[in-house]
């Protein structure tokens, strides 16, 4: 699952990990904190009473008493409506029973209060220091623990943003865009991919260019002679020689046709070109296209329309009635179609390889040498910028070709 997921997300999931573990870690150490305070504060009172209670077993003075209030920093609350407003309303903390007497904390309006009783002493003591728990220290740490958190985070983001950016422009290169370049100069990681980059789109261009003026240049060289020969081959008088030669004119200026078409479908600007017509239409052009005869092929079609590139559907069933008559056992093939899909059939062995292995270019199998394999390569292609899908089936001795072009 993580190997799927994109970096950016990748860094999201980790930051709010961590921000999550710095929240709860923050709140643990609050109640840890707490917690200590207010143990501290009842070994204070505790203290206190013990003292005041041991001083009560003495007869205190009041120099004595003083000298305690001082040195805990206590106050005596006398006004005994008081005691009984603050004994009433107050949160009573702790109550403490001992051998040397009684004594409770109370917290009343955010001040504590320690009640010590014994033997007729009953003595109400106001803690005159401020033990109330302050949250100021760790709320700053957190505060600064979560700026440099964001600091950070957003350092990582801006680092990253190239990535998004270098994404987009692949994507776009990939699409087609021939003239991008990446402007991104840092000497990290990120600008050694994006110069690295840039080279391969430059290196990706000249082939390119180079290859498109090989195959022009090539094809209106060869095209010229061949027309040529073929002229010059009809004026032979021998039968069988005139007949051989033009039927190697004739695969030439094939192939020739065929390289073409490859050059035009592999271009990232090939544009078809969709209208509605009847599939009689395209079956009559491919018959054309074909030049052979008809007798070779059994129709079973019921017509239909549908928008398709006429020219480009009709090199497509050419190309798949040529398979399937030329290695078909006994040289016919069978099609049937309807609105639903279009099926070449033909008798033979069945594919040694998956579909995916023939519409692959250049791809064939060694007793089907006749031909560059570029057939299926161009079918597929073409039947692919249609929004149709190429289908492969082998039934009671027949292969089945078929057009799938239910969506």
């Amino acid at each position: 699952m993580i190997k799927n997921i994109s970096i950016s997300t990748f860094v999201n999931i980790i930051f709010t990990l961590a921000f999550i573990s710095i929240f709860i870690t923050f709140a643990m150490f609050i109640n840890y904190d707490k917690q200590k305070h207010e143990l501290s504060l009842q070994n204070r009172y505790e203290l206190i009473a013990e003292n005041f209670l041991s001083s009560f077993q003495n007869q205190p003075t009041i120099e004595s008493l003083i000298a305690l209030y001082k040195k805990f920093q206590v106050m005596p609350v006398e006004d005994r409506d008081k005691k009984l407003e603050i004994i009433k309303n107050a949160q009573e903390l702790t109550i403490t029973q001992n051998y040397l007497g009684t004594y409770r904390v109370y917290k009343y309006n955010d001040t504590y209060y320690i009640y010590v009783q014994q033997y007729g002493y009953n003595l109400m003591l106001k803690d005159s220091a401020n033990h109330n728990y302050s949250m100021a220290f760790i709320i700053v740490g957190f505060a600064i623990s979560l700026f440099t958190f964001l600091f950070l985070y957003e350092i990582l983001k801006r680092k990253l943003r190239p990535l998004n950016t270098l994404n987009k422009q692949i994507i776009e290169f990939s699409a087609g865009k021939k003239d991008i370049k990446l402007n991104y100069t840092s000497n990290d990681e990120i600008g050694t991919i994006a110069r690295n980059f840039n080279e391969a789109i430059n290196i990706i261009n000249n082939q390119s260019k180079s290859k498109d003026l090989f195959m022009r240049n090539m094809m209106h060289e060869l095209k010229t002679p061949i027309t040529k020969a073929m002229f010059i081959a009809e004026t032979l008088e021998d039968d069988k020689t005139r007949e051989n030669l033009q039927r190697a004119f004739k695969r030439m200026d094939d192939i020739i046709k065929e390289l073409a078409t490859v050059e035009k479908l592999t271009s990232k600007n090939t544009m078809i070109y969709k209208e509605e017509t009847n599939f009689f239409n395209i079956y009559s052009k491919t018959l054309e296209i074909m030049m052979i005869n008809p007798e070779n092929i059994t129709a079973k079609i019921r017509d239909f329309k549908f928008n398709v590139d006429i020219y480009m559907m009709s090199i497509a069933l050419k190309n798949l009635i040529d398979n399937a008559i030329k290695f078909s056992t006994n040289k016919k093939a069978i099609i049937n179609a309807n609105k639903k899909h279009i099926e070449i059939i033909s008798l033979g062995e069945p594919l040694k390889n998956e579909l995916s292995y023939y519409t692959e270019a250049f791809s064939q199998e060694e007793k089907r040498s006749d031909g560059f394999g570029l057939g299926l390569y161009i079918v597929k292609t073409i039947v692919s910028l249609h929004g149709f899908k190429l289908e492969y089936k082998y039934e009671d001795g027949k292969n089945y070709f078929i057009i799938n072009m239910t969506k």
